[in-house]
Parts: C-alpha cells; structure tokens; sequence
C-alpha cells in the first residue's frame, strides 16, 4: 500500500495538476499536502547561506528548491546510482555531489538499482516490487557515513530519502548532529525499514537520545514513541533539535 501511495503522489505531481488525482485518492492528496509542507520546512529553515545535504538525492527533486532559496549555502548530494550522480553533477556544479550510498559504517555493498523505478533503489530489494515492474540490476557501490564525509561541516537541514535505510543514516551520523543540530527531514516507514532489521521505534529512539523533538513534516506533534510506532498515515518526518 506504501509503493501505491508513492506512485499515485509522483504522478499526480508529473501531471502538473495533482489536484486531479487527489481528487479521488486520499493517500495522494496526503502526498500532496507533505509535498508542500516538506517546501514550507526548507523556506523556512534556509537562509541564502544556509548548508544543505541530500541523502538519497535521486534526481534532485528537493536539491533543486535548497539551491534556489540557498543559492550561496554550502550543499552536499549523496547518489549511489552512477547516472543519477553524474546526472546531479552536472545539474547543480555548485553543489558537492557524492556517488555514495550512506549507512552506519563505511563499506562495499550491493545495492538493487530498480532501472524503471530508480525512486524505490536501494541496498536492500522492496519485495513490493515485481521484477518486471522494477527491471532490476545489482550494482557494487561504496558506503559511507555522514560524520566521515561531512567532518567540520555544520549543515543547516539535513534531508533522507533512503528507502528504508534511514537508521543506519543516523547512526552513522552522530557526531555530526551532536555537533551541528541541524533540522532532519525524512522518510520513514515501518514496514520498509523492517528490511534493514529495524524495529519500528528505533529511528525515535535514536533521535530522542540525541535531544531531537518528531513530528510530522505537516507539523503534528511532537510524536512520542507509541504515536511514532503505531501511525501509519505519515510517510515524511520532521526531526528538530533541543537547543
């Protein structure tokens, strides 16, 4: 139901007039209101020289809005899918991307590159997706961590979209939101993380040791533990630090 939701929400926004599609699907009007709500966090977290990083940056659909409203900010994309991160270099040459895939510790993977459906890629296999759906190919990439790569950077907003890998993301990013706090925007949902052996509420948990309030990108909360593990209506987090 999560990949229906998704792929509803990406062609309702591909149309140009979301409202058409939302009209008759509520999962898609959902998508639509956090879609919005994810470009009202970025106006008002960035400043024209705020930093931004973008893990699982796909083709630069968020980075995009980032450079526009921080044009002089210090930005890094993250892309482990070779023609995606050539493709975000070239898009954005003021922008440091990175053909690496992030996780809690740095290593060789391999990563399930769906070649028809690149937004569901990722280090484990979606079994919602058929294979003749996906077209799948396994691909060798390097894995990285974010307190490795961003070592003396103090980012502003920190954004993950990483199907399903977003623990291993923010363990291997500790020290850098010990040190920085920036504001985390990410995706979240149980049943795809489970492909990584996480239990629902490890994600809050290890926010919450680091003093980081959750709530919805719309706004709701904050979410305490029994709230986070048991909604199953948000897709898109907002993870703000305890100053």
């Amino acid at each position: 139901m999560a990949l229906v939701r998704r792929a509803v929400g990406a062609v309702s926004r591909r149309l140009g007039r979301p409202e058409l599609v939302s009209a008759f699907y509520a999962g898609a009007r959902q998508l639509e209101h956090e879609a919005l709500a994810l470009e009202a966090v970025l106006g008002a977290s960035l400043r024209s020289d705020s930093g931004y990083v973008d893990v699982g940056c796909n083709r630069g659909q968020v980075l995009r809005e980032a450079v526009r409203i921080a044009p002089r900010g210090r930005h890094f994309a993250f892309e482990p899918i070779p023609a995606l991160a050539d493709e975000l270099a070239r898009e954005f040459p003021t922008v440091d991307c990175r053909r690496l895939a992030l996780g809690a510790r740095s290593e060789t993977a391999q990563f399930c590159h769906f070649t028809r459906l690149d937004g569901w890629s990722g280090l484990r296999k979606n079994p919602d997706v058929a294979d003749e759906q996906g077209a799948p190919e396994y691909i060798e990439v390097q894995v990285s961590t974010l307190d490795e790569e961003l070592a003396g950077e103090t980012p502003t907003l920190i954004k993950i979209d990483v199907e399903g890998a977003e623990l291993g993301v923010l363990e291997g990013a500790r020290s850098l939101l010990m040190r920085a706090r920036p504001t985390i925007v990410f995706e979240h949902i149980a049943e795809t993380s489970r492909l990584y052996g996480a239990e629902p509420g490890a994600v809050w948990d290890l926010l919450a040791a680091l003093d980081y309030r959750i709530m919805s990108v719309m706004g709701d909360g904050p979410f305490d533990r029994t709230r986070f593990t048991s909604t199953s209506k948000v897709v898109n987090w907002l993870a703000t630090p305890d100053v």
